[in-house]
């Protein structure tokens, strides 16, 4: 029996042998890059391996791998509060803030996941100029560390240039000054610039392509009533001037070719519109100064306007319109000048039945006008009736003419009055026409049939 059973075990890799070998789609080799030698002796080292397109299931970070780049600016290049120990409601979170805008170094937004809770942060000190982006979210940020922003004292989500508002979504400091700027050009802190605008074959009208390069809007929402102050504005923009000038908005229009397709080219146009019959108290350019405390504060220019071939054009758009095209008032609010859409203009004093009245300190002209040079043309004044002939005029030689002329300032004068060349008076009985200095020619009115 034991030798049929030691005869059976050495017969029984011979079955196995004769088992089919299954046959590879391409022949491997043992040797070479591809062989099955370096396949079986390659191995991933944990330790300082490199993983080539690994599927990683389960498991943890523990914030000493390096893959190229910080893991925090491959995740949406962002810095969440959260990570670094800040807790939404009335926790502390002050050191978590810090620590997340020290790892951020003025790169990376900073970023408040929502909660309906908040957040609190009573410590740590903050100037209102960190340089950065926050991404608030709408999260309520309350705290002793953030100042007052409602009395002007708010520090991180306050805006540096007014401290009165405050963020609630994003905010962002930036410091271009500190990049060094060549012998031209000038630093800009962010850039907004679209493409050439241009025909688009594919448009439904290929004769008609508008584009706005950038488009900010806002709704006034409802609720307002006499009693309830409720104000919206779509841009605030602020500049303080403290010993530098500066330009609170700049608009240019840069002509580098003719204007070909037959609109106009505007700097700054001003527009509205609504339902017909909404009839609202409106502005389209408003223009104030004064003091913090309300009080008055003079402009050294309100509005200037330079080289320009028409400075002000005004229109109205139908002959039934009414209005004003101008108006001004004084201290009092009561109109001292205005030009109705009429025609009609009054000044000076308002109930006053005469189109201009002149009334200058003593010492000084009501009117006075001056032609440039000897050569130049035309009129210092000149007055029509309804069919546009004249009434009066004086041009630039010094010519008068007037259509009815009554003199009746000086009466009784003699040959020998004192006059002036060209004077002309007339009385009850004589007509005085001054000659020459100091001499009249005199005539009986009794003389002129």
């Amino acid at each position: 029996m034991k030798r049929l059973i030691l005869a059976l075990a050495l017969l029984s890799p011979a079955v196995s042998w004769a088992q089919k070998i299954p046959q590879m789609d391409r022949r491997v080799t043992l040797a070479g890059p591809a062989g099955l030698n370096w396949a079986l002796t390659t191995k991933a080292d944990v330790s300082n391996g490199t993983l080539k397109s690994p599927t990683i299931t389960g498991g943890a970070f523990d914030d000493a791998q390096s893959i190229t780049q910080s893991l925090a600016s491959l995740l949406g290049q962002q810095i969440n509060v959260v990570n670094y120990g800040a807790v939404a409601g009335g926790t502390d979170s002050g050191t978590a803030v810090k620590n997340a805008l020290s790892t951020a170094a003025n790169r990376f937004p900073v970023y408040f996941p929502y909660s309906a809770y908040g957040y609190t942060i009573n410590s740590g000190a903050y100037t209102g100029k960190e340089i950065g982006t926050w991404l608030l979210n709408g999260n309520r940020i309350t705290g002793n560390a953030i100042g007052v922003p409602s009395a002007g004292t708010g520090t991180l989500i306050s805006p540096y240039t007014n401290p009165y508002l405050i963020a609630t979504d994003r905010k962002s400091v930036y410091d271009p000054a500190a990049i060094p700027q060549p012998n031209t050009g000038a630093t800009v802190a962010e850039s907004i610039e679209c493409l050439p605008n241009r025909a688009n074959g594919q448009n439904a009208n290929v004769n008609r392509n508008w584009i706005v390069c950038r488009y900010v809007g806002a709704d006034t929402g409802s609720g307002g009533t006499t009693s309830i102050d409720i104000s919206t504005e779509v841009e605030n923009w602020v500049l303080n001037v403290s010993g530098n000038h500066g330009l609170a908005f700049e608009i240019d229009t840069n002509f580098n070719a003719a204007v070909t397709d037959g609109q106009w080219t505007t700097g700054l146009f001003l527009t509205g519109g609504g339902a017909a019959g909404t009839n609202v108290n409106s502005v389209a350019l408003s223009i104030m100064h004064a003091a913090y405390d309300g009080s008055w504060l003079p402009w050294t220019t309100g509005l200037s306007i330079r080289e320009a071939t028409n400075q002000i054009q005004q229109y109205k758009a139908s002959a039934g319109e009414a209005g004003f095209f101008q108006q001004a008032f004084d201290e009092s609010s009561n109109a001292i000048y205005w030009l109705d859409k009429m025609g009609n203009q009054t000044a000076q004093i308002v109930n006053a039945k005469k189109g201009f009245v002149g009334s200058a300190p003593t010492g000084y002209d009501e009117f006075s006008a001056t032609r440039q040079t000897s050569a130049d043309t035309g009129f210092f004044i000149r007055y029509f009736d309804e069919n546009a002939n004249t009434l009066a005029s004086i041009d630039k030689s010094g010519r008068a003419v007037v259509s009815n002329l009554i003199n009746t300032n000086r009466t009784g004068a003699s040959a020998s009055s004192t006059c002036t060349p060209g004077e002309m008076h007339a009385d009850d009985l004589n007509l005085y026409v001054c000659i020459s200095t100091g001499k009249y020619k005199v005539v009986a009115l009794q003389a002129i049939q």
